[in-house]
């Protein structure tokens, strides 16, 4: 059975900041001397030197505390100031924590444990007459493990300012749409060894942004990219944050808004469908049954998502004509083009048939052999079709994507009573 304890090797490899690591690894290297005060004061050294480069590198990035302390470390330094300088470093840890989020409220009391007992390594404090203070080997061993997994191995943002970094990162017109780039787009700044909590923060944040406002399609994928990314970067966190919260967040919307709830399924957000409650599987259900005109055009998307694909297939049996106006597909699937034909072909005035001939012109490079062949023998069964405006350029476009060779089409329309839309080639032979 391998040992529960960190290596302390890995724990040194973790440390973010070279001049923390350098300290870091001397710290380690007292522990295993048995030099264990020496161990506890080299690990707080490399907490303060951690915090302050953590400071530096934010104010570089331009956050005005961050800026502001810089300037105040800078003074000391030219100064020769000592007693600011104990000063400032009695409260770098109050600091970190209130000022720029480093430190969770227990990572505090952590490491305000390994200040407390450097404080009784370094001066000459008696616990009894005669004998010095002497840390156990598993009190130095805790505090290096504190100060590695607290602090030395994770970026500088990781509060509110991480959070908004990253958010204002996938808000970028720049930021990519696939999953690929999107890891490599985080893979260097706070999602590279974040905390629990940042991670669970940011993808609520990108959940609510998908259900709550509304968003172009560029923009969805983007954040569908980015959800992707953290549920392979960190898929024990996603998971935890996808099962605990989105029931909550679905349910919280009103019926206008499930639309959105969709497309978190229908862009493929990881880990959806399956971690929703049966409450909401059902609601989405029943939305999708009942589906809004105003919103039939998002049944392209739906019909690809397997687990609502039944009962999105009953809802385009069921589409009217209404359905189709100003509706606009990527491509059309094949239950719906079936759909689109049969109101076509069933057309009771000349504005019925030129109106979802357009819809058919437009898709018309996703329309079959089968498909064509149903509209150009089912043409001349209704004179509302057949004599139709929109005819010709439907005609013209089917011709146009070569879906068929030319000769049987010319040979098709000429079967059906169509000869005046034959090509001039073929009427000449």
């Amino acid at each position: 059975m391998s040992s529960p304890l960190t290596d302390l090797d890995e724990l040194v490899l973790s440390c973010r900041d070279e001049r923390a690591k350098a300290y870091l690894f001397e710290a380690v290297s007292s522990y295993r001397a048995g030099a264990f005060r020496s161990a506890i004061v080299g690990t707080w050294i490399a907490v303060c030197f951690d915090i302050i480069d953590k400071i530096r590198e934010l104010s570089i990035a331009g956050d005005t505390e961050a800026e502001k302390q810089a300037e105040e470390l800078e003074k000391i330094r030219k100064e020769g100031d000592i007693s600011r300088a104990l000063r400032f470093e009695k409260d770098l840890l109050v600091l970190a924590r209130d000022r720029f989020e480093l430190l969770s409220p227990i990572e505090f009391i952590d490491l305000e444990r390994l200040q407390t007992d450097r404080n009784r390594c370094a001066h000459p404090s008696l616990v009894a007459e005669d004998q010095a203070y002497a840390p156990s080997a598993e009190l130095a061993r805790a505090h290096i493990h504190s100060a590695v997994t607290h602090l030395l191995q994770h970026p500088p943002a990781q509060g509110k300012y991480a959070l908004q970094r990253l958010t204002n990162e996938v808000d970028s017109e720049y930021f990519p749409t696939k999953e690929s780039q999107a890891i490599i787009a985080f893979s260097s700044g706070p999602l590279r060894k974040p905390r629990e909590s940042l991670v669970r923060n940011f993808t609520i944040v990108l959940i609510k942004k998908m259900v709550k406002e509304d968003l172009d399609y560029k923009q969805r994928y983007k954040i569908t990219a980015a959800l992707s990314a953290i549920s392979k970067m960190h898929p024990g966190h996603y998971h935890n944050t996808i099962a605990s919260k989105l029931s909550h967040l679905i349910r919280a919307l009103d019926d206008t808004e499930l639309i959105r709830a969709i497309h978190l399924l229908t862009f493929g957000v990881p880990d959806c469908w399956g971690n929703l409650e049966l409450d909401i599987q059902q609601r989405l259900q029943n939305y999708v049954k009942m589906l809004p005109s105003d919103t039939f055009e998002e049944i392209e998307g739906i019909l690809s998502f397997e687990p609502l694909r039944a009962i999105a297939e009953e809802r385009v049996n069921r589409a009217t004509r209404d359905d189709f106006k100003n509706t606009y597909f990527f491509e059309l699937p094949g239950q719906i083009a079936d759909r689109l034909i049969d109101l076509y072909l069933s057309s009771r005035s000349f504005d019925q048939a030129n109106a979802l001939g357009k819809q058919l012109m437009m898709n018309a490079s996703d329309l079959t052999p089968v498909h064509i062949h149903r509209i150009l023998e089912g043409v001349q069964n209704n004179s509302e079709v057949r004599y139709s405006f929109e005819l010709n350029p439907l005609i013209t476009s089917i011709r146009a994507r070569k879906q068929i060779p030319e000769s049987e089409l010319d040979d098709l329309l000429a079967s059906n009573g169509l000869s005046e839309f034959v090509s001039v080639g073929s009427q000449d032979a």
